[in-house]
């Protein structure tokens, strides 16, 4: 390549990885050189030597390994221009022109434009904004780079390509709905088939072909495409579909022979999102109460379908009743960003105290469930001054057992546990724990088959939950200062009573609720008296707060 081609040649991930210029494309033979290239362009950020060669050559000593990066550098060097790569002794980083010309950059601000704006605008240009993420992201981020040999750096590739499959799927719903919303049927129907062509077990997506098919042309298209998701749901999940699926059908039945149709579903919760540092966090507000309640999930979520039949919904609404409901994907799983590693509890309290601030709540209560605890813990503690109270609910104060700890998994036990998670990864796994009494109801195995689907990936699920795993949070405990009220039931097989116990022991003044039942999920089971508990809690700090 001529050094004046090299001059004008951009980086391009979004596929194989490549450099392209006026003169065509140059694609890197060597695997390591690839990685490089794609590890510069996503991370947007000087990279440590160090982490670099240790990530290539995970088998090599350190002194060996930095020698080998030097080498690739080095050979790198003669096919990007000369200042492309910016490299001194502990770090190394694509030029800030160079980063910026991406087409990751690209996806980037197209999704910042379309996807991640707090506004409600439909106008073409946030159209355009999304169906040109939904274009981008269609590619496989470093198309074709395997290094099985390097765990690390295949982890990290593994999240990159499920972040751009979840991205183009936000994208490719806000597009259909929007569109369908404006009316705009056959350019809506061409958005939704493409959801569907990623996951044909979304449900809410096929029925939003059906009514789109149906809008737009015959109703047998419709009723066929009906007839194809009662297929893949009894071949894939040995289901029916929903209610929800049958009553559109029997609308479209109804329509052909002249009858009148049923009304609408109700509209969705809006979706928003806010950014704590470079990553971006969805969040909805439901109810306008005296009081917020900012609520902090286990390890997997998605704002949408926790709406859905066989969730939270009902117990959700009650609350939105009587307060001003804050929810929130964690960075990592559901409609956030997926592209960063998993957090620790310090880390994911800030993006707490970020939704805060995007919802405009000055003062919350923040009701930290299962693996949600010590984030809330740790956010109370940080930040007293936004946080009215603590509710927690069948959490503990570390992910795993020790000497002075027995109330968790050993480390054993919790990865053979973690294992089996994620070996059945998208059917209805593990529900004899966390919903033992319920565990046969085929409503409550559908939504959570489809939870783990759009809440998160296995791999990237892996890094989620052994983080969490690693959490302690007991140093803090006696540091709370704010108002804690600590619920548990008796025999609860997730996270054992004594867990709760130890919690309300070492709070000081924490309350203390513990009811019979063996349901995990705070939704199922007996809610009166849960609902009850919070909300006399919650009504004893709202006469001291003010949003």
């Amino acid at each position: 390549m001529s050094v004046e081609a090299a001059a004008h040649s951009a980086l391009r991930v979004l596929g194989p990885v490549r450099l392209e210029h006026a003169a065509g494309a140059f694609e890197p033979g060597a695997r390591r050189e690839q990685a490089v290239l794609a590890l510069l362009a996503a991370e947007a950020r000087p990279m440590s030597r160090t982490r670099l060669a240790a990530m290539l050559w995970p088998d090599a000593d350190d002194v060996d390994a930095r020698g080998r990066l030097r080498r690739l550098l080095h050979a790198l060097s003669r096919h990007v221009r000369h200042d492309a790569l910016v490299v001194d002794r502990q770090t190394v980083a694509l030029a800030g022109d160079v980063s910026a010309d991406t087409d990751l950059s690209a996806l980037r601000r197209a999704l910042a434009d379309g996807l991640y704006r707090t506004n409600e605008d439909t106008g073409e240009a946030r159209l355009a904004a999304l169906e040109e993420s939904a274009r981008l992201a269609a590619a496989e981020f470093a198309e074709g780079l395997v290094l099985d040999e390097c765990d690390e750096l295949s982890a990290w590739l593994d999240r990159q390509r499920e972040s751009l499959r979840q991205a183009r799927a936000q994208a490719l719903s806000q597009l259909a709905t929007r569109l369908e919303g404006a009316g705009q049927h056959a350019r809506a129907l061409h958005h939704a088939q493409d959801l569907v062509a990623i996951d044909a077990l979304n449900e809410i997506a096929q029925r939003q072909v059906i009514r789109l098919l149906a809008a737009v042309g015959p109703p047998h298209a419709a009723l066929q495409q009906v007839a194809r998701l009662r297929q893949v749901l009894h071949d894939e999940l040995g289901v029916e579909p929903e209610t929800e699926t049958q009553q559109l059908a029997d609308e479209i039945h109804a329509r052909e022979a002249g009858a009148t149709p049923r009304a609408e579903t109700p509209t969705p919760v809006a979706v928003r999102y806010t950014r704590s540092g470079d990553v971006h966090l969805a969040y909805q507000v439901v109810g306008d109460g005296p009081l917020d309640v900012l609520l902090v999930s286990g390890f997997v979520s998605n704002l949408e379908q926790a709406w859905e039949p066989g969730g939270p919904a009902d117990f959700l609404h009650a609350i939105a009743r009587d307060f001003r409901l804050i929810l929130y994907d964690r960075r990592g799983v559901g409609l956030s960003d997926r592209t960063v590693d998993p957090a620790d509890t310090s880390v994911s309290s800030a993006d707490s105290l970020a939704i805060l601030d995007a919802a405009g709540s000055r003062r919350a209560l923040v009701f930290g469930v299962s693996e949600g605890g010590p984030i809330a813990i740790r956010l109370a503690v940080e930040h007293p001054e936004r946080v009215a109270g603590l509710a927690l609910w069948g959490t503990l104060a570390r992910g795993t057992s020790t000497h002075d700890y027995p109330w968790a998994l050993t480390a054993a036990q919790y990865d053979r546990w973690l294992d089996a998670l994620v070996a059945q990864w998208g059917r209805p796994v593990a529900l004899d724990t966390f919903a033992p009494d319920d565990a046969n109801d085929p409503v409550l195995q559908r939504w959570w088959a489809r939870m783990l689907r759009l809440g998160s990936s296995p791999r990237c699920m892996q890094a989620v939950l052994r983080t969490l795993a690693l959490s302690d949070v007991r140093a803090l405990l006696p540091q709370v200062r704010v108002p804690t009220l600590v619920m548990h039931r008796t025999g609860d097989r997730a996270v054992r009573v004594g867990a709760g116990r130890q919690l309300a022991t070492a709070i000081p003044g924490a309350q203390w609720r513990e009811w019979p039942g063996t349901a995990h999920w705070w939704w199922l089971g007996e809610t009166a008296p849960i609902l009850e508990a919070i909300a006399e809690f919650a009504r004893r700090l709202s006469n001291h707060v003010a949003r």
